[in-house]
């Protein structure tokens, strides 16, 4: 899949960016941002990269390092909240119980902010800590580093990298990209954009009035708008705009607009804009009514989750979103959340990573990485999780180059390996 959208997307946005960058480098564009709408690009990109640092170096860290002891507490009230219910329907109203679960929900409210930031952070990750010490090695950025003058200072990073003399150093640089997770390419994607499109855009519209003729003082006078265009909030002139939501029109005059604005063509422009204002209050009337609806859904599902006996009737404990998504970007993760090891389990850790896991006639299993789909710098779990899943059918392991893995290798003593490669596993 990924390798099909990787082609799809090649061939859909390929053309559109050559035309782009070719008609920027072509009509000189580039001189007009580099001379004069730096400014505008650096203020973008200083504030990503500070943001992107504080991700980085202070709220995954945090989050990395109470991983571990918030899931002891929350097993150790999970166990707790079990026993104080009973095996009763009504055995859970009891004075044991209701303090566990008060207690629960007023001193776990940091754990409880902490999972929600685990599940949608989990994928924000540029390289190990442990390589914080090598993103300035030989003037080839990687990690961290690498990510923000590569993606975010991308005009300078772009000398940088052309500055690079020996492969291996550039190598290295594009390696900090491929190794990425499909979420984080994602968003050092949209990171790089953003904070280009002033630049590109400011600097297209300059060198277009430029070439007009219109003389020295009028292109000035061009520039001189931009900056205070881009600025204006710093001046106090910017106001946010009215904004009226009136969703009574759900049943007033919304259907009536909505098929008469489909002949927009010939509508007056006055017209066309209070239809645009019945339909923006369509949309917040249908938006206020989904919220009342999933309110009202996730409150059936915490009060039907009171009852650890009428969980059947929700589909079990609530799952989260976040974290069903990484089982599929985690070959970890997958793992972990793992119950039991079957042919279904297999097959759906194949599609997703590549045929990994290969089971033999005689029942026992083949780990191999040298097949998978994804980098294998995104294989680094512990080494437990491998000896839980496979108990004592793993008869070959392959790890080749997959430095990130973890653990104690005296884990895998019971298991029949006739073949073992952990070359470069350097954190075993």
């Amino acid at each position: 899949p990924r390798a099909w959208l990787l082609r799809y997307a090649v061939a859909m946005l390929g053309p559109y960016f050559t035309f782009g960058m070719g008609y920027f480098l072509v009509t000189l564009s580039f001189v007009f941002g580099y001379v004069f709408f730096l400014p505008l690009f650096l203020f973008g990109a200083v504030l990503t990269a500070a943001l992107c640092l504080l991700l980085f170096k202070l709220v995954m860290p945090w989050l990395k390092g109470k991983e571990q002891e918030d899931q002891d507490t929350l097993a150790k009230y999970e166990k707790d909240i079990q026993e104080a219910a009973g095996k009763g329907y009504l055995s859970w109203c009891n004075r044991r119980w209701a303090m566990r679960w008060f207690g629960n929900v007023v001193c776990g409210l940091p754990r409880f902010a902490r999972a929600q930031l685990r599940e949608v952070l989990w994928w924000f990750d540029a390289g190990e800590p442990d390589q914080d010490e090598e993103v300035f090695d030989r003037y080839a950025m990687t990690g961290w580093f690498g990510m923000i003058i590569f993606g975010i200072f991308s005009p300078f990073g772009a000398f940088r990298f052309i500055s690079l003399r020996d492969d291996e150093e550039r190598n290295k640089s594009v390696k900090t990209f491929a190794d990425l997770n499909d979420m984080m390419r994602v968003a050092v994607l949209a990171l790089t954009t953003v904070t280009l499109s002033p630049f590109i855009i400011c600097s297209t519209w300059s060198a277009f009035y430029a070439y007009q003729g219109v003389g020295n003082d009028a292109s000035m006078e061009f520039i001189a708008d931009v900056y205070h265009h881009t600025f204006a909030i710093f001046t106090g002139s910017v106001e946010l705009p009215a904004l009226d939501f009136d969703f009574t029109v759900l049943w007033k005059d919304a259907w009536h607009d909505f098929i008469t604005m489909w002949d927009f063509v010939k509508l007056a422009p006055d017209k066309l804009l209070a239809i645009s204002k019945t339909l923006n209050g369509a949309s917040f009337g249908f938006g206020l009514s989904k919220l009342l609806m999933s309110a009202s859904a996730a409150g059936v599902v915490a009060v039907l989750q009171l009852f650890p006996d009428h969980w059947g009737l929700v589909g079990g404990s609530n799952v989260p979103l976040g974290d069903y998504a990484q089982t599929h970007a985690d070959p970890g993760a997958f793992l972990a959340n793992l119950s039991s090891l079957n042919d279904d389990a297999i097959d759906s850790f194949n599609f997703d990573f590549g045929p990994v896991i290969k089971k033999d006639e005689d029942s026992q299993y083949v780990f191999s990485v040298k097949e998978a789909t994804i980098s294998k710098e995104l294989f680094r779990f512990d080494l437990n999780i491998l000896a839980r899943v496979f108990e004592e059918k793993l008869k070959g392991l392959d790890l080749y180059e997959c430095s990130g893995m973890q653990g104690d290798i005296e884990s895998l003593k019971d298991m029949p390996l006739t073949s073992c490669n952990l070359y470069n596993c350097k954190k075993l």
